[in-house]
C-alpha cells in the first residue's frame, strides 16, 4: 500500500495540540488586530483545516512539501479575508510559516542524525510525524501564548508593516520560504548520503541565523520610524490640546461678542493687584440708549452698537489698562496706578470725545472708585462703590437733561 493509514491513540497528541493552539491563538490574533468569529461553531470553521491537515497528517504520510503548501493555503485563507491589510498579513503568514517549516525540517534533520534513519523513512513511520507534528504544534502554542506580552514589538509591526522599508524584507522572506520549500523535498528523496540530513539542518540554521539578524536590524528600522510617527502624532496632538486650551482661555478671558476681557478675568486682575497692594482707580460704565435700540431697530442692531462701543472706548485706554464687560451694558475700566483725580480727567475726556466726535455718538453715565495701596476690603466692595457712584453721575446726568 502507497499510503498506509495509522489509526491509535497517537493521534490524540495533534487533536490536543491542536485545540490548543487554536485556544491561545484567538487572543494572538486579537492582539495583532484580526476581528474573530464571534460564534463558536464560526471559530471551529476557521481553524478545521488546519486541525484536519495535521491530524491527517498523522495517519497518512502526505509528501511533505505538499503538506508545506496546504498548511500556507490554510493560514491564507485564514488571514487574507481583507485586502486593506493584505501586506500586513502576507508579512505575518511569510514569518510564521518560514520559522514552521525551518523547526520541522531541524527536527526531521536532527532525528535523522540521532536515530541514524533516512529521512524519507523517518517520515513514513507515524510516530515520528506525530513527534515532529507534536513539537511544532507546541512551539506555535508557546508563541501565541507570548504574542500578547510583546506590546512593544506588535505595536511597531503592526504600524510599520506597511511602510516602504518592508518590501526587501518581504522577498527575502518569499525567497527563503521557495528555498525551505526546495529543500523539503530531500526529506522525501531516497538518498542514501548519510550526511544530507547534516546538510539539511546545517543550511537550515543558516537560513535562520540570517534571518535573525535580518529580522533584528529590520526592527530596529522600524522602531525608528515608529518613535518618529509617535513623536509626530504626540506633538500633533499637543498642538491640538494647546488650541483647544487656548480657546477655552479665550472663552473664559474675552467676551464673545466684543472681544474685551470678561467679568471673571477683571475681578481676577483686581485681586492681583489688591495682593500685590498696588493702587489703582476702577471705573464702572452703564451705557445708555441701549434699551431703546433693541427695541426700535432690533438686537442685531443693538450687538453692533455695544461692539462698536467697545472698539471706539478700548483705542482711548492705555495698554496696561483692563477693559472688561461685566452684563449686558455694563462695563468696568481698571486703571493701575492712576489716581482718583486722573481717572476722572481721563473719563471726562473719554465721554466728551464718544459724544461729540464720534458717529454714532456713544452715551453713557460712569462712576470712578479710587482704591489705596493699603486697602483691605474685597473686589465686590470696590465694584460696589463704582457702581454706586456711576448711579449718582446717572442720576445728575438725567437730572441736568429734565432741566433743560
Amino acid at each position: 500500500m502507497p499510503f498506509p493509514i495509522y489509526l491509535g491513540w497517537g493521534l490524540l497528541v495533534p487533536v490536543v495540540l491542536s485545540l490548543l493552539f487554536a485556544c491561545l491563538s484567538e487572543h494572538a490574533m486579537s492582539t495583532l488586530g484580526y476581528k474573530q468569529k464571534n460564534t463558536v461553531l464560526k471559530r471551529i470553521l476557521n481553524y478545521l483545516p488546519a486541525f484536519l491537515l495535521f491530524f491527517f497528517w498523522g495517519m497518512v504520510n502526505i509528501p511533505l512539501p505538499l503538506f508545506y503548501i496546504l498548511a500556507y493555503g490554510g493560514k491564507l485563507s485564514r488571514l487574507l479575508r481583507n485586502s486593506r491589510y493584505r501586506s500586513q498579513e502576507l508579512f505575518l503568514i511569510n514569518l510564521t510559516h518560514l520559522t514552521t517549516m525551518a523547526l520541522h525540517m531541524i527536527l526531521v534533520g536532527t532525528i535523522s542524525l540521532a536515530t541514524g534513519i533516512q529521512m524519507n523513512e523517518l517520515l513514513q513511520q507515524p510516530s515520528w510525524r506525530i513527534a515532529t507534528a507534536g513539537v511544532v504544534l507546541a512551539a506555535n502554542s508557546l508563541t501565541a501564548w507570548l504574542i500578547p506580552r510583546w506590546g512593544m514589538i506588535l505595536e511597531v509591526l503592526r504600524t510599520q508593516s506597511e511602510s516602504e522599508e518592508v518590501r526587501p524584507f518581504m522577498i527575502f522572506l518569499w525567497f527563503c520560504n521557495i528555498f525551505l520549500l526546495l529543500d523539503s523535498v530531500l526529506c522525501i528523496a531516497d538518498i542514501s548520503w548519510g550526511l544530507l540530513p547534516l546538510f539539511l539542518v546545517g543550511s537550515t540554521l543558516l537560513l535562520e541565523f540570517y534571518l535573525i539578524r535580518f529580522l533584528s536590524h529590520f526592527y530596529r528600522i522600524l522602531k525608528v520610524h515608529y518613535l518618529e510617527e509617535e513623536h509626530h502624532h504626540l506633538m500633533e496632538r499637543l498642538e491640538e490640546q494647546n488650541r483647544t486650551a487656548a480657546e477655552l482661555r479665550s472663552k473664559i478671558v474675552l467676551d464673545s461678542m466684543t472681544g474685551i476681557f470678561t467679568r471673571r478675568y477683571a475681578t481676577e486682575r483686581i485681586g492681583f493687584l489688591l495682593q500685590e497692594k498696588e493702587p489703582f482707580s476702577l471705573v464702572f460704565i452703564d451705557l445708555d440708549l441701549l434699551k431703546q435700540i433693541n427695541d426700535r431697530e432690533g438686537h442685531h442692531a443693538g450687538d453692533l452698537y455695544l461692539i462698536r462701543f467697545a472698539k471706539e472706548l478700548s483705542s482711548c485706554l492705555r495698554k496696561a489698562d483692563v477693559f472688561a464687560r461685566v452684563g449686558g451694558d455694563e462695563f468696568i475700566v481698571m486703571l493701575p496706578g492712576c489716581s482718583l483725580e486722573a481717572a476722572e480727567k481721563r473719563m471726562k475726556s473719554i465721554r466728551i470725545h464718544m459724544e461729540e466726535q464720534c458717529r454714532p455718538s456713544f452715551s453713557f453715565s460712569y462712576g470712578i472708585a479710587f482704591v489705596t495701596d493699603n486697602y483691605n476690603g474685597s473686589v465686590e466692595q470696590i465694584l460696589h462703590r463704582a457702581d454706586q457712584a456711576m448711579y449718582l453721575d446717572k442720576q445728575k446726568r438725567n437730572g441736568s437733561e429734565r432741566r433743560e
